[in-house]
């Protein structure tokens, strides 16, 4: 089935650009790479990777291509900070980026290298992200990459393809290393069907380094109180008392329903440079 779903994103590739018929085609996959071919197509990955990263950093997420919440805020990320450079990209009256569809495929490509289609759009990401029946394209707002920048390096060639060094730096004085992960490359299966494409890899594994959130900890505890409107004091099953954390508003909810020395269960994370405990959810 997949191949079949292959061939169909291909073809859909190749129609929707005839009219950049000029424009030199995707070298063959086959060819061996010049050492500056590779150079520069590597280079063009710091553009999802950075995304990606982005993502996982200020959204305390994971990298999980089949949750539509991650799949959709990593492209919202992508799409927003760069997607304006793809020429079928235009803006709407009213200052959004006009994305069709086709060109969301290809950068959800580079992305994901399990890409088989485009995730379903979740709720919560209806106020940032919206489709158009009529244009066949979403419209989202332009990003904004801050005082950061991703850095790519010692790429290296393994048995399941390509494995950089990311870096999210500031761009201040300090230049402080933000976030760091080792990502994994693989050749875009799609590549040699897109007219002029910019990403001849796709990312297949992050495996974070530093700066990154912790795996979800599930615990159980005794509610002692509200510190103050974002935390809250609880006692852990060993007799501890420890104060977490909490942003969510659906957490926040649940919070203000609880009484002195009642018990409840929730996921936390820890952030590895400061040690916070931030509540996710409760059950």
């Amino acid at each position: 089935m997949k191949k079949y779903i292959i061939f169909f994103i291909t073809a859909l590739f190749i129609i929707g650009t005839t009219a950049c018929s000029k424009k030199s085609a995707a070298p063959d996959p086959e060819e061996a790479q010049t050492p500056a071919e590779q150079t520069a197509d590597m280079a063009s990955m710091a553009e999802p990777i950075d995304s990606l990263m982005r993502c996982m950093v200020e959204n305390n997420m994971t990298y999980d291509p089949t949750d539509p919440e991650f799949f959709w805020t990593a492209l919202y990320y992508f799409l927003g900070n760069y997607g304006q450079e793809n020429p079928l990209v235009s803006l709407s009256d009213d200052g959004k980026i006009k994305v069709p569809r086709k060109v969301a495929q290809e950068y959800a490509i580079a992305l994901f290298a399990n890409y088989d289609d485009l995730l379903p759009l979740p709720e919560a990401l209806s106020a940032s992200i919206t489709y158009d029946e009529e244009w066949d394209a979403y419209l989202l707002s332009p990003g904004d990459a801050g005082l950061a920048e991703t850095v790519l390096s010692d790429d290296k060639e393994g048995e399941n393809g390509y494995t950089v060094t990311a870096k999210l730096i500031s761009t201040m004085e300090d230049k402080e290393v933000i976030a760091q992960c080792s990502v994994t490359l693989q050749k875009n299966a799609f590549a040699d069907g897109i007219v002029d494409p910019r990403y001849f890899y796709s990312v297949a594994e992050i495996t974070p380094v530093s700066g990154f959130p912790a795996p979800p900890v599930s615990a159980s505890a005794l509610y002692n109180g509200l510190s103050d409107n974002h935390t809250v004091e609880v006692t852990l099953e060993d007799g501890t008392i420890q104060a977490f954390q909490f942003y969510d508003e659906a957490v926040s909810e649940k919070l203000h329903t609880l009484n002195e020395g009642d018990a409840f269960s929730f996921t936390y994370t820890t952030d590895d440079k400061t040690g916070t405990l931030t509540i996710l959810e409760i059950e």
